[in-house]
């Protein structure tokens, strides 16, 4: 059960994992019985109707690379239910043993020492049951998280996670190189929160020549932040009739800067 609890989420930064990882099996150390299947239920063993609930990153520095991961064992309203009631009343065997055994039989006599015995037998097989089903769902959850393992470490999940690109060819913009870049560069070029496009794009060739619009399947930069949704882009008038593109990223409470 601690196995469980310990181990079926966890959330950091990368360089502190581990300590994470041991802070958390110390923490469960002392807990009762009772504390851990109320931890357990909810968020290793979930309802197929539960509402899904996302790890709480508030308690991560900003501006840091951190991870985070839950496995959940999903059944039926009914499964849930019928399991909760089952992890009830081994809670309530565990106590009635630690706590009441003494009371309930007579151990000084043979009768009394001969119903314990058969009390404790049938005790056993509830007990041996309980068991058996904790332990297939921890190697459910050891072999989720070796696939999980296995998938990090292949060149697909690189390329999802460092360019945001998926295996079907599809972009995930928010963790696109380029989209990336042009946060950078609306970092340090942006005025009253908006960046000239052709700045930005001078300051990205400059730095990240391999990160172009072609290499994202698109024909221009006004394509990248179209396709992207997480920025604004305006036109504005400028020397004659020709019009130069600004943008700012989505959210940027500032206003509009009219250059002169």
């Amino acid at each position: 059960m601690k196995k469980l609890v310990a181990h079926h989420e966890i959330m950091g930064r990368v360089h502190e994992l581990e300590q994470v990882r041991a802070e958390r099996v110390d923490e469960l150390a002392t807990d009762s019985l009772g504390a851990l299947v109320k931890r357990l239920l909810g968020s290793f063993v979930v309802a197929a109707e539960a509402p899904n609930s996302a790890p709480d990153w508030k308690t991560i520095v900003p501006d840091t690379l951190a991870v985070g991961y839950r496995i959940k064992l999903q059944m039926s309203a009914a499964d849930y239910a019928q399991t909760k009631a089952d992890l009830n009343d081994l809670i309530a065997l565990r106590n009635g043993l630690a706590h009441h055994f003494i009371d309930r039989f007579n151990l000084w006599c043979t009768d009394g020492c001969a119903a314990a015995r058969v009390y404790l037998n049938e005790c056993y097989g509830r007990i041996d049951g309980h068991f058996e089903r904790l332990r297939r769902w921890a190697y459910v959850m050891e072999k989720s998280r070796a696939l999980m393992a296995d998938l990090v470490q292949t060149p697909e999940f690189s390329d999802f996670l460092i360019d945001g690109r998926r295996p079907d060819g599809t972009i995930e913009w928010a963790l696109s190189g380029i989209d990336c870049a042009l946060r950078e560069a609306t970092a340090e070029l942006a005025i009253g929160g908006w960046t000239k496009l052709d700045d930005a794009v001078a300051f990205i060739v400059e730095r990240y020549p391999g990160r172009t619009p072609r290499e994202y399947g698109c024909r221009s930069w006004g394509q990248v932040l179209s396709e992207s949704r997480i920025f604004d882009l305006q036109y504005r008038a400028n020397v004659g009739d020709s019009r130069v593109a600004w943008f700012r990223e989505r959210g940027t409470n500032t206003a509009t800067h009219r250059p002169t």
